[in-house]
């Protein structure tokens, strides 16, 4: 019997919707508080007025009484912050990733799946929500028109209350809202809540550094722009001026305007293109400054790169200063004095907290590598190199430089103990890294004392402590890192700059005038090799002498402050040394390793949420002079996540409670993606097997192309199709344009676009039915819907034009999976992909076994299984597929994909849809009053070149709309089949590797609706590497299906269209049967 309190909800709900049928305006619902929807509001709202929530909002300066909008699926809240709207979100600095957990874990128990925003009106005594809410809640849909409000009062209002959800309702599980669930959610939170005080205090701490980190490239431009004004008069952008340098010049012709350097440039590209701050920071060699020479080699322009074609370099696009005058005024500013000053004053006022920080970083990473360790098999340790095979022991011998923390991996820590400084503690030996003499400034050496077992600190490297069972072992590890060029530089960046060259007694005297520690940087005045000539050496094995120096920079006091002051000293002795130096090479290396502090920061990785993040998104750790790099390929969003959720795992490790194992945080928090809406039928079940027969229909041969689709064995039928099929459908398509894989399109009579495949029904008849208009070109799966477009079954393309329907009528299957009756209770308990076809017959069930060899088993993923005849020689044979979706992640376009001008375009594309164009098949479908035109991007040319221009041609012919083109060359390359290379990665047995043979790409566009959707279509090979030369597997292909939405935003951007954040990716393996089976 239903409670009072879930009718007086009901009673409620029915009575908005009420308002709804008589065009009122809708009323909110009061929620009775003991109702199930009541008490997790009830909690949310506890949660959100928390003592550590308000006073979280209070810092951010949330207006008091604002109406907080919360998206439970991406994490965020928006609100009202001094007038203004402000939305926060998991990844930002501000700590809302600290305090939110609880409340965003309840929200997604009222609000589940991709139910937008959640409002919630707190009143004294009780709540109010809208209708939307409680419908979502409740599992029924809210009415959208009139006559749906009326048929569901109807419906209901003799009901006592919502009707249960069903057990299969994935989004509303029982279980994660019952009282056991409340329950655990309250001691949960109170867990949190207790900790993220320390969280909020330690993220506060590291954000503080990172926002004050001296911005070497920022400072750089302001130095630009206040020259350029001194000299012209003008406000510029010094990142629209470039210093461009060529090999020749030329007098203008008589007449013509004259540049102001007196020569131009026709026909030449420039040999170094840098935007103004670049060159500044690049300096002016000594050759730039005999008179005439700079201004005839180089100038000043309004362009980079790419303009030899369009008229050259000269009095056109030039900006009127001479680079000369440019170059003296440098000369005269002392812009490193500057820099220097801004180091000064980041030590003086942050060193307390950089010390803080990279404490609290050494200690998390101790943790997790010693929980990582012990959580591996015995197996599974003999796999890795000796040197990282961490041990409890090990963790104990470098605690010892954190000694006054608990050697507790899982006892909760407090910024306080962090700040505390401490001796290490007198049973262990710690040393900063010394190779030959030269003493690191970050990497340091643990031991008790004698030359046996040795742990180095080796920041940024994966994993961070490495273990040797003597020195005799790490002085060789010392020498393999230099015979490798990468492993070589990484291991050099750890020393400071002055050490990396041959030195002179002259050279090193100087640097007695530097005030650094004498720990750190010894052996001045001496005349010696630098560390490159000895790495040589040793790579050679020309030296032989012991690589390590046991005795030097012994470190008894506080270890993170040693390294704080080394830090801090190789800043400057780094600075002090370039300064004086006209070298370019030096320069350049000086302005990338000039930010040591970052660095090292950097190399932690985990705390870069905002410090090394922030460090890198300034530019402080990655740049590179006299050209644009991009960060691996990767977004800002994307190193701002990923950073973040690593900061994450650090919070949780140091300030949480019962942090056991590898810590996972009971309030874990979404992605920031929409989360799919899922309806999952029940699994079907599995009557006698029965073997319909083609037959012709319509007139029509059932033979097409000479190719007879196999029939799927099937059941009875769950679903039966025939009575769904289009009357005269035959000669409906008949002047309907076909897609590649057989589906008709048309626009009917009243304006409407309509989608029509041909398929055996289960009286063995081949009908057409209508699919559901959310088919898109290359889509390996489509939905019957019937005349009142409600969906049927799910059904799979075929050969020729016919499509079958999936097993089951189309049904998903979740682990465990029910074998046939005659297979043994043993084979029942190991899950495996061939029992998703036991009920097709035993010949599947062994084809299906090259999944069960190849292919991992995910028992949390619903696998679809389809099943697709072929003709082969004369015998009829059939494909077995198994597909799944890979996980959704919020797309964003990189910054290395983003669309920009291109040489001999007047139009912005993608670099990397430029280079796919001429490799990869592009086919685009235009939609119009008269039917669709079909475009093939194929033209051909003489050179790589003129097959580009001839494809962009005839891709500008079938977009006319150049900000959609620009849109479009974003997604539509080979960077789009990221995530399906991830997914099969993961998916493959170990020894196994996806490489992609080759990739299309449909592109469907609606001129009228002003939106495209694209469908990146890859096919994948199976590679064998577990023998001595990699191997193509035959018995398996791959298919992955990536779609994107396209359309017009409402933001105000330069591009008025806008990529659709939900991206699916479609994965399919299939299976044909082998020869003679």
């Amino acid at each position: 019997m239903a409670r009072p309190q879930e009718t007086a909800l009901l009673k409620s709900y029915l009575e908005a919707v009420q308002s709804i049928v008589l065009g009122l305006t809708p009323k909110l619902v009061k929620v009775p508080p003991q109702s199930t929807l009541g008490q997790w509001l009830s909690l949310y709202r506890d949660q959100l007025e928390h003592p550590v929530v308000q006073g979280w909002m209070r810092e951010q300066k949330i207006t008091p009484d604002s109406l907080l909008s919360i998206n439970p699926s991406k994490g965020t809240l928006t609100a009202m912050v001094r007038g203004e709207e402000k939305t926060f979100s998991l990844t930002d600095t501000t700590g809302w990733g600290q305090v939110s957990g609880p409340l965003l874990a309840a929200a997604k128990v009222i609000a589940p799946g991709n139910s937008g925003v959640l409002r919630v009106g707190l009143r004294d005594g009780y709540v109010q929500v809208t209708a939307k809410v409680v419908a979502n809640f409740a599992g029924v849909p809210l009415p959208a028109t009139l006559a749906e409000g009326r048929a569901q009062i109807r419906q209901m209002e003799h009901k006592v209350a919502f009707d249960p959800v069903p057990p299969n309702d994935r989004l509303r599980p029982a279980g994660s809202r019952s009282a056991d669930a409340l329950h655990v959610h309250k001691q949960n939170a109170a867990t949190y809540y207790s900790a993220a005080p320390q969280t909020l205090a330690y993220k506060r701490l590291a954000v503080e550094v990172a926002n004050n980190l001296p911005n070497t490239r920022a400072e750089a431009k302001k130095w630009a722009e206040a020259l350029m004004f001194k000299l012209t008069g003008k406000v510029v952008d010094a990142d629209t001026i470039y210093l461009n340098r060529f090999h020749s010049y030329n007098t203008p012709p008589t007449g013509d305007p004259t540049p102001i350097t007196g020569w131009e440039h026709p026909g030449e590209e420039p040999y170094s293109s840098l935007r103004l701050p670049d060159a500044l920071l690049k300096n002016f060699c000594e050759h730039d400054g005999i008179p005439g020479t700079l201004d005839a080699q180089a100038g000043l322009y309004t362009v980079g790169t790419g303009e030899s074609t369009k008229g050259g370099y000269g009095a056109h696009n030039e900006f009127p200063l001479e680079p000369s005058k440019l170059m003296h005024a440098s000369w005269k500013t002392d812009f490193q004095a500057q820099m220097t000053q801004k180091i000064d004053n980041f030590w003086n006022a942050h060193a307390g907290n950089y010390e803080t920080a990279i404490k609290g970083e050494f200690v998390y990473q101790a943790r997790k590598q010693l929980k990582m360790a012990e959580a591996r098999t015995p197996a599974e340790r003999a796999l890795q190199p000796p040197e990282q095979r961490f041990t409890r022991e090990d963790y104990e011998l470098v605690m010892g430089a954190a000694s006054n923390l608990p050697l507790d991996e899982n006892a909760p820590l407090t910024v306080e103990q962090l700040k505390t400084r401490g001796q290490v503690k007198s049973n262990v030996q710690v040393n900063a890294l010394n190779i030959h003499g030269y003493t690191s400034n970050d990497m340091m050496r643990f031991s008790v004392g004698d030359n046996g077992r040795q742990v180095i600190c080796y920041p940024g490297a994966v994993p961070v402590f490495l273990r040797f069972d003597s020195l005799e072992k790490l002085d060789q590890w010392v020498v393999n890192q230099t015979k490798d060029a990468k492993k070589r530089a990484a291991l050099m960046a750890h020393f400071p700059l002055m050490y990396h060259q041959d030195q002179t007694a002259n050279f090193l005297s100087r640097l007695e005038k530097v005030i650094i520690p004498v720990l750190w940087f010894t052996h001045v005045g001496e005349k010696k090799d630098g560390l490159n000539t000895l790495f040589d050496k040793m790579a050679t094995g020309k030296l032989k002498d012991p690589v390590i120096n046991d005795k030097h920079s012994n470190i008894k006091a506080d270890v993170f402050h040693e390294m704080t002051s080394a830090s801090q000293a190789r800043m400057h002795s780094d600075a002090d040394v370039v300064i004086k130096s006209n070298s370019e090479v030096t320069r350049d290396t000086w302005l990338n390793d000039i930010t040591v502090a970052a660095g090292l920061l950097a190399k932690l990785a985990p705390i870069a949420a905002p410090v090394a993040g922030a460090a890198i998104l300034t530019g402080l750790t990655e740049l590179t002079l006299g050209a644009e790099k991009t960060s691996s390929g990767d977004t800002e969003a994307e190193r701002n996540d990923g950073a973040s959720k690593a900061f994450d795992g650090l919070l949780n490790t140091l300030f949480s409670v019962g942090a056991s194992t590898i810590p996972e945080d009971p309030f874990a928090r979404p992605p920031e993606t929409e989360l799919p809406t899922l309806e999952l039928p029940a699994p079907p079940k599995s009557p006698e097997i029965e073997e319909p027969k083609p037959g012709p229909s319509s007139g029509r041969p059932s033979v097409i192309d000479g190719l007879v689709p196999l029939p799927l064995p099937k059941s009875q039928s769950l679903i039966p199709l025939a009575q769904h099929a289009i009357p005269n459908g035959e000669e409906l398509i008949k002047n309907a344009t076909r897609d590649a894989l057989g589906v008709y399109r048309m626009t009917d009579a009243t304006g409407a676009f309509r989608q029509f495949v041909r398929l055996t029904d289960e009286t063995g008849t081949s009908q057409v039915f209508e699919i559901s208009g959310r088919y898109r070109s290359g889509d390996t799966f489509a939905k019957i819907i019937n005349h009142e477009g409600a969906g049927l079954v799910v059904v799979t393309p075929g050969r020729g034009s016919e499509w079958a329907r999936a097993p089951g009528d189309g049904g998903v299957r979740l682990w465990p999976w029910q074998r046939s009756a005659s297979l043994t209770p043993s084979e029942r308990l190991r899950p495996e992909f061939s029992d998703l076809f036991a009920e097709v017959d035993e010949r599947a069930i062994k084809q299906a076994a090259v999944f069960d060899d190849l292919l991992n088993v995910d028992e949390a993923t619903p696998y679809t299984v389809s099943t697709i005849g072929y003709e082969e020689n004369g015998a009829l044979k059939r494909t077995l597929n198994i597909s799944w979706t890979a996980p959704k992640e919020k797309f964003e376009v990189l910054e290395s994909e983003k669309a920009r001008p291109i040489p001999d375009s007047t139009s912005l594309y993608s670099r990397n849809f430029i280079l796919d164009i001429n490799r990869a098949d592009y086919t685009v479908t235009r939609y119009t009053e008269n039917g669709e035109l079909h475009f093939k991007l194929d033209a051909g040319g003489d050179s790589t070149e003129s097959i580009q221009q001839n494809r962009l041609k005839q891709f500008e012919k079938a977009i006319p709309d150049a900000s959609l083109r620009a849109r479009i060359s974003e997604i539509a390359h080979q960077g789009s089949s990221g995530p399906a290379n991830t997914e099969l990665l993961n998916a493959l047995k170990e020894g196994y590797s996806p490489k992609v043979s080759n990739a299309s790409y449909f592109i469907d566009y609606d001129p009228v609706k002003n939106e495209a959707q694209v469908n990146v279509v890859a096919k994948w090979h199976v590679n064998d590497l577990r023998g001595d030369e990699m191997k193509l597997i035959p018995d398996m292909e791959m298919t992955s299906t990536r779609h994107f939405n396209i359309r017009l935003g409402n933001e105000v951007s330069d591009n008025p269209y806008i990529i659709e954040e939900v991206t699916p990716t479609l994965l399919t393996a299939s299976v044909p049967e082998a020869s003679g089976e």
